[in-house]
Order: structure tokens, then sequence, then C-alpha cells
């Protein structure tokens, strides 16, 4: 296994004239079509004021012109949103498939063993499903990888999105819908060989507000998790000192929050990250190290994580 600092200068030295001719495109493209956007804006914004001036709006001062800005704002952002779709859309595109392919999926491949990466499939509905993590009806994923830890425990892994629509009555009194995210993040399921034959969740500080939490060793650790478990001895068993510290850790380092649970033979893990595995803004470059050394860092933690638990699990007495 190979530090970041490896992978990364695989990344600048080797041959990538392909993902750093695409992203030149892509820059190029959209640089121009913000110029194209913003002149368009410019002319509305003059046509507006001109209008204004043509029927005779007199404003008597800047609260009375606010009403008036709003529709030439709105239509603004939808021609600037539009003309970059439209002038920059195809090329963006492409580097963002180019990047998966060389950098996530080298990225992967330092960890993960046999790894089948699919940056445009969903993983499947129902293993999420069947978990009953929250209420939803929009279900949305991509960056589905399958392979092996350690040649031997399968893992599937994905970016999930889930939201829930809600109905509300806007200022007009009409029924509106809305869409609220509800976990948007990285998901993953890793088969073990051994059961605990129970269950176990750790959560942040909170999760399990109408449920009795395992009271932990660790003061510091019950400031950040709670712990269910179905049997108590098991869950002081499996989380030790040594990872208690490691989710601590993590905390501190990335101000993120995820969630475990183990469930007889599997073991998941949610990471409430938002959007995972794009490339940085086209002004940073196609390599932007900081974007790369915090997938690597997810990655890494998972990997960890995962190897600690499942050798926890093959060496206790259940």
């Amino acid at each position: 296994m190979k530090t970041f600092d490896e992978i990364y200068e695989e990344l600048q030295s080797g041959d990538n004239n392909e993902l750093n001719n695409l992203w030149k495109d892509a820059k190029n493209k959209s640089e121009k079509a913000n110029k194209t956007a913003l002149t368009i804006c410019l002319i509305i914004d003059i046509l507006a004021i001109i209008l204004f001036f043509s029927i005779g709006i007199k404003v008597s001062s800047i609260f009375a012109i606010i009403p008036l800005l709003i529709p030439v704002l709105v239509i603004n952002l939808f021609v600037y949103i539009i003309v970059n779709i439209i002038f920059s859309g195809k090329e963006t595109i492409k580097y963002h498939q180019k990047y998966k392919s060389v950098v996530i999926n080298k990225l992967m491949n330092n960890f993960y063993d046999n790894l089948e990466y699919f940056p445009n499939k969903e993983m499947p509905e129902y293993i999420y499903e069947k978990l009953q993590y929250e209420h939803y009806d929009i279900y949305e994923s991509e960056d589905y990888m399958e392979g092996q830890i350690n040649n031997k425990y399968s893992i599937q892994m994905a970016e999930i999105e889930t939201k829930e629509e809600e109905e509300y009555k806007d200022s007009d009194g009409e029924t509106q819908t809305r869409e609220i995210t509800k976990f948007h993040g990285l998901f993953a399921k890793i088969g073990m060989d051994k059961s605990i034959n129970s269950e176990l969740k750790i959560g942040q500080n909170g999760s399990f507000a109408f449920a009795k939490s395992l009271k932990m060793d660790s003061s510091e650790f019950e400031k950040y998790f709670d712990v269910q478990a179905s049997n108590q001895i098991i869950g002081m068993q499996l989380l030790t000192a040594d990872v208690m510290e490691e989710l601590i850790d993590f905390v501190n380092k990335t101000n993120m929050e995820f969630d475990i649970y183990i469930k007889e033979n599997e073991l998941y893990l949610r990471f409430h990250s938002g959007d995972m595995f794009e490339p940085a803004n086209l002004k940073k470059g196609a390599l932007d190290k900081d974007l790369i050394q915090k997938y690597f860092y997810m990655l890494n933690f998972t990997y960890n994580l995962s190897n600690r638990l499942i050798k926890l699990v093959n060496e206790t007495e259940l």
C-alpha cells in the first residue's frame, strides 16, 4: 500500500496528457462561457434600466427598488447557468469522467483488491433501504465500486443522496412541494466471515435520543458519540480504547459526521460528506493536491477502520 505522497507523485509524473488537455479545454470553455454570460447579463441590466426610466418609474428609496431588481437578478442567474451549460458543459463532463477514471480509480486501487469502479452507476437501493436509516422519497447514487479488503472481505461503496418530499403552503396559500436532503455522503457495506450475533450502532452524540445509549469508559468519546448495542458485553469488547481514540481523531481532523452499524456479519459505514470524488474547481488545476488528499484520507480511514473492526470481531469470543 502506497502513501499519499507516493500516489500524488505518480499522478504528477505519469502520462496524464489526456487528463491535462481535457482540463485545459474545460477551463478555456468555462472562461469563455463566463465572459459570454456576463456580457449578456450586462445587456439585460442596461435594457432593464432603460425600461425603468422609459415608463417613468420613480425610486424614492433603496428599499423601493428591490422589488424591481429581483426579477432582473433571477433572469441574470438563469442566463448565467444556461450559458455555462451550453458552452462548457460537454468539455466539463469529459474532464470529470477522465478525472474519475485516472485519479479516483488509482486511489481506490491503492486500498482495495479486485476493484471494479463504475462512476456513473448506482449502488442497488435495496442495500441501503433495508437498514432504515431514515424515511425518504428520492434515492440517488453514483460512484459505485465493488472490491475486496485483503483479498478476502467484500466491500461495496458509493455516494448516496436521499431526499424527502415535503408539502407546504406558499405566501399565496398554494400547496407546493420541496425536497429536503436526509443523507448525502459516502456509504459502504463490508461483509465479514464472523457474525457478532447481535447489533451495534455508533452515531453522533444525540443520534439515539429516544433510546438508551451504552455507557462507555471514555468521557471524551461520549462527547462525540452515542452507542446502542443489543448485547452490551459485545459492544464493550469491540469498542476498545484504541478504536474509540481513532474515531475521535477522525472527527477532530475532518469535522465530519459519520456512523457505524454492525449487524450480524455485516459492517456498514456512513460519512455525511456531501459530494465525493468530484474534481476541484477548474481554477485549481487538473490535480488539486488538497482535494485528492481529502479523498485519500477518507478511503484510508474506511480501510483502516474496517480492518480494525474485522480483526476485533475475529478475535472476540462471542
